[in-house]
């Protein structure tokens, strides 16, 4: 995943094409991104063009590449067109209203049909293919993460996934040739629940299960991330860094399991972990684990086909705390040599016997601490996202309903069954390794 990559090739075209250059030498043979920006709609059927061309760069340097893309056509949240902006544009008046409002208007979906032809019949400036005839272009995510939270009730359901459906039915009409996907995070509604990361997960309103069935979408895709994970009774604690990873394995296998009984193949579209509420090293043990399963799926023939990690990035970019920077050095810094005990002899003169200060700090020689930013480049700050279910976003709905599931609720994973990450080997496995070194590993692995 790269995130903004619109913004940066209109600054700097040759960005992307390093960007892509990295990602060649990692194995990363798929990139996931948006194909809309805050000006892409500003109206309906109006699009900025210089943003456009932003987009037509990438697609065209992905194919020049050898890279796949995956675009994702809209987003629930605030980045970088979100619902709300759908609806003003639709002229609906967002105001007073929620998320199930949007996917109830038959306004909105007209415009939103209006947007996904737009960008599919679009002919790139740079190559003169319809976005819809691009090799480049694998799979189109109808919408990223289209939860509808605290939409429990049947007509809820009806509304979120007659939106959806009409959506990947407009695409697959569109570009018959290319992979149609929802974007969905993989929560349980209904079946499977007690596979959620919390009691509150089923409240999101995805049906992951039913969506990933409809008839118009040809692969299902799960987001993992540690921040989905609630509370676990019976003493209601917090998941830490290895229970996370257990649990993460088995939500995985059972969503394998699914779609290898649905015969569609299971992509992993995002995960991650965030710095530095965690650290490196578990990054590190994080990245492994996810390589261990993708390789497991090859050796058995598993139905998880691909997996795609948030954010690569390089240079001094924005960054959200998830940012792995593939122009960071590959291998760990070492030591610098210790300094020496013993010097020459300096000729005899007054001037340059040893002071008693520095007599002691000869005799007393220390070793340098290696810096975990040696050889890196300047960097951008880290600002974590800190956007919340709003009103609109139907976090009171959601609320309400997370209450109520949290007194039957009990997770499946917490089981001593279930716990099947053996962590102390893990972790003697990457004990020297960093992320880069995790993926060329398993570039090496699966493309060799």
């Amino acid at each position: 995943m790269f995130d903004r990559l619109i913004d940066f090739v209109r600054r700097d075209r040759g960005y992307v094409d390093r960007f892509f250059d990295y990602a060649n030498q990692f194995g990363l043979k798929v990139i996931r991104l948006w194909a809309f920006n805050y000006g892409m709609p500003y109206a309906w059927g109006k699009y900025d063009e210089s943003q456009f061309q932003g987009l037509d760069y990438i697609v065209d340097s992905a194919g020049r590449h050898n890279i796949k893309l995956v675009l994702a056509l809209g987003n629930i949240w605030k980045a970088y067109r979100s619902p709300e902006d759908f609806m003003s544009m639709a002229g609906v008046d967002p105001a007073g209203k929620t998320l199930l409002d949007f996917y109830n208007s038959s306004q909105v979906l007209h415009l939103y049909r209006d947007h996904v032809s737009t960008i599919v019949w679009r002919t790139n400036v740079f190559n003169g293919r319809r976005y819809r005839d691009d090799d480049a272009i694998m799979m189109w995510d109808a919408i990223n993460e289209p939860r509808c939270p605290g939409c429990m009730d049947a007509a809820a359901q009806a509304a979120q996934q007659g939106f959806l459906g009409a959506v990947a039915r407009q695409v697959r009409d569109n570009a018959p040739n290319q992979l149609v996907a929802l974007g969905t995070e993989g929560y349980f509604l209904n079946s499977y629940e007690s596979y959620n990361p919390g009691a509150g997960a089923r409240c999101e309103g995805e049906d992951w299960t039913t969506l990933s069935r409809l008839d118009s979408i040809d692969a299902t895709v799960v987001h993992v991330y540690e921040r989905q994970m609630e509370s676990v009774p019976p003493k209601w604690s917090m998941c830490d860094f290895d229970c996370f990873c257990n649990y993460m394995i088995q939500y995985l296998n059972i969503h394998q399991r699914i779609a290898a009984d649905m015969g569609k193949p299971l992509i992993m579209e995002e995960y991650g972990l965030v710095l530095p509420h965690y650290t490196v090293k578990q990054r590190v043990l994080l990245f492994q684990l996810v390589a261990d399963n993708l390789a497991w799926m090859r050796k058995t023939h598993g139905p998880m086909m691909g997996v795609m990690f948030w954010n690569a990035a390089i240079g001094d970019v924005w960054d959200d705390g998830y940012n792995v920077y593939l122009d960071a050095p590959i291998d760990q810094p070492k030591p610098s040599p210790p300094i020496a005990t013993t010097a020459p002899t300096p000729p005899a003169s007054s001037s340059s016997l040893p002071t008693p200060s520095t007599a002691q700090s000869e005799a007393e020689p220390t070793q340098s601490e290696p810096s975990p930013t040696q050889g890196e480049p300047e960097r951008a700050p880290i600002i974590q996202n800190t956007e919340t279910l709003t009103d609109f976003l139907r976090g009171p709905q959601r609320a309400a309903c997370a209450e109520e599931a949290a007194g039957w609720w009990l997770p499946v994973w917490t089981t001593d069954w279930a716990q099947t990450v053996d962590m102390d080997a893990l972790r003697e496995r990457c004990r020297d390794l960093t992320v880069l070194q995790v993926l060329l590993n398993t570039k090496e692995l699966l493309y060799a």
